[in-house]
């Protein structure tokens, strides 16, 4: 495989794929540094407007506004960002613009994703129907792993062992390593007895059709990190993916600088010689070089 590469590197002239959120987070720190805060901002941008669902992009403007003074915009931005996810970083950030401001963040709830408190609070009301329709949400989508690790640990603490372990269960059969899940469903089994309570489980929780499906939507909204926590769920089982996914994989395992995955699945050869291919075989040998170089 390493002969192939070679031949690939040699064959080809062409550039590496676009320029990535962390070339683009460096050269703006690097600018802003240097006293070119205006190009720094410029330069980011420019980047966010191209993805605009690189929510870390987003953060890092906020960012360079902050450090800039225009604490107003960098509210503005962060606000956005933790109204669509759940983004720590951003939240923390948001805390610090809002106490330098002496305002309180201006967020729509209703477009934040769930939370076990907010879930609680809304099971509290019985006109409430959010619950019931993040419920039909989940079952409407069998590859929905962080809704139903929420809702497995929300019915745990209202003592709905049944609900929580059906949920457990389910997340299992898409993500066997699953650490929480494996916890809860085991404790669940040994001290109460229980099983799954569902007639059957759906033949397409581990479709090879819709795991394609999925990962193909995944990588187009470039949500990689979900994409990589859904391919990390299912490699392990007998779900066979696509010749064009494999090569999806390893442009997301580089990103999220998993270089030994992105080595192991291009040492297997499981997708043909084409221009991509070749893109990605020379950032993953720059990258390798690099990190084998750095220490």
């Amino acid at each position: 495989m390493k002969n192939l590469i070679m031949a690939i590197l040699l064959l080809s002239s062409s550039t590496a794929f676009a320029e990535s959120y962390w070339d683009i987070k460096k050269k703006s720190q690097s600018a802003y540094k240097s006293g070119n805060k205006e190009s720094a901002i410029k330069m980011v941008n420019t980047f966010v407007k191209k993805y605009p669902k690189e929510y870390k992009a987003q953060n890092l403007l906020a960012v360079l506004h902050y450090w800039s003074g225009d604490h107003q915009k960098a509210k503005s931005i962060l606000e956005k960002i933790v109204a669509q996810i759940d983004y720590p970083e951003a939240t923390k950030l948001l805390k610090r613009v809002n106490k330098k401001l002496g305002t309180k963040s201006n967020i729509k709830k209703s477009k934040m994703i769930p939370t076990y408190k907010s879930l609680r609070a809304m099971n509290k009301n019985k006109d409430n129907t959010d619950l019931e329709k993040l419920v039909l949400r989940v079952e409407s989508n069998p590859y929905d792993v962080q809704n139903r690790m929420l809702l497995s640990k929300f019915y745990l603490k209202l003592h709905n062992y049944q609900k929580s372990y059906d949920y457990a269960y389910e997340v299992l059969k898409v993500s066997p390593q699953n650490v929480k899940m494996k916890t809860i469903k085991n404790h669940l089994e040994d001290k109460y007895k229980l099983s799954y309570s569902k007639d059957t489980v759906t033949e397409s929780v581990v479709d090879n059709q819709k795991a394609n499906s999925l990962l193909n939507k995944l990588y187009k909204k470039k949500d990689y990190k979900a994409f990589y926590e859904f391919y990390k769920g299912i490699k392990d089982t007998h779900i066979e993916l696509a010749k064009e996914d494999y090569l999806n994989i390893v442009h997301v395992a580089i990103i999220m600088k998993d270089y030994a995955e992105a080595k192991k699945i291009m040492d297997k050869g499981l997708f043909p010689v084409n221009k991509k291919s070749v893109q990605l075989a020379q950032v993953l040998s720059t990258m390798l070089s690099q990190s084998v170089a750095s220490k």
